[in-house]
């Protein structure tokens, strides 16, 4: 004599022909709008402005203009090498006896002349109990220019840097607590656009396991609600969006970073700042395996009692 367990359709613990042909459409879809976005030029002003904002504009609104500007006059005082003038704002926890020098090697990083272009792209506050620690980061861009040599012309093209300062605010008072540059051979805007093309092992391994965990998950999302289990599938769809254990592939330099105790919904999200990397973060989808698991194991317990 058959039994079964009640509520529960035999007919749907196989996935079913047309819900397998499903997940592969879906797998194809998420590819191709993957090419599409890269190689059709789309930028993220473009995905910014539906929301009525470009890149320099929302950076904007989350950086203190006081700071900013406070930022812009130092690195404007290292370049002129007014070297006495930055000490004195100095924080006491980074000033020593190599200030100096290390001052002057920074001065010999930046190009001559004036910059054609000086913006903000980054800007991170955190706030504490006595006051706030500000990051900015400043990218300033110099037109190629001819310079005269030994009785010729010598074209110097264009190059950028970036220029990190610190800005703590104690008691109303500001110091630099932070100062640091660095030569980049393209526009902080431009290395960190994202796309399929010239990218490593690193970055494709990641864009894989992002793409396999995402149709993962939603092929068990619509398992469940395809699963004739009564009201208590409606309690499992939010579960199966639940990852555990958070991996971070930044899509520019193809570097991997680990966190352990993390949980995340959905398994994957992307992530970037108007100007930084885009960063992926996957995690292992916990409930959607769960669920799976647990509905195999049902699925034996009826096979095994017809």
């Amino acid at each position: 004599m058959a039994s079964s367990a009640p509520g529960l359709d035999l007919r749907e613990c196989v996935m079913s022909p047309a819900l397998r042909q499903f997940g592969v459409r879906w797998t194809g879809l998420c590819c191709l709008l993957l090419l599409i976005v890269s190689l059709s030029g789309c930028t993220r002003d473009t995905y910014l402005k539906l929301f009525g904002y470009d890149r320099a504009s929302l950076l904007k609104k989350f950086t203190p203009q006081d700071d900013e500007s406070l930022a812009i006059q130092y690195v404007d005082l290292l370049r002129q090498r007014r070297f006495d003038q930055i000490e004195e704002r100095l924080d006491p926890s980074i000033k020593n006896a190599e200030t100096r020098d290390a001052l002057n090697g920074m001065w010999g990083i930046i190009p001559a002349g004036e910059p054609s272009s000086v913006k903000t792209v980054d800007s991170r506050v955190v706030y504490g109990k006595d006051g706030s620690t500000t990051s900015i980061t400043l990218e300033y861009e110099f037109a190629p220019r001819a310079t005269p040599t030994s009785g010729s012309t010598e074209l110097v093209p264009r190059s950028w840097f970036l220029a990190q300062v610190v800005v703590e605010t104690r008691g109303g008072v500001k110091t630099i607590s932070g100062f640091h540059v660095m030569p980049i051979p393209k526009s902080f805007e431009e290395a960190n656009e994202f796309s399929l093309l010239d990218k490593g092992i690193s970055q494709y391994a990641g864009l894989c396991l992002a793409v396999g965990v995402s149709v993962f998950t939603l092929y068990v999302f619509v398992l469940c609600i395809r699963t004739k289990t009564g009201r208590q599938k409606w309690l499992w769809l939010v579960p199966i969006l639940i990852g555990v254990f958070r991996v971070t592939v930044n899509w520019t330099s193809g570097q991997w970073s680990f966190t352990p105790l993390a949980i995340q919904a959905p398994p994957v999200i992307t992530l970037c700042s108007p100007y930084g990397p885009c960063m992926i973060q996957i995690t292992i989808p916990l409930g959607a395996i769960v669920f799976l698991l647990l509905r195999r194991d049902r699925t034996s317990d009826i096979v095994l009692h017809r």
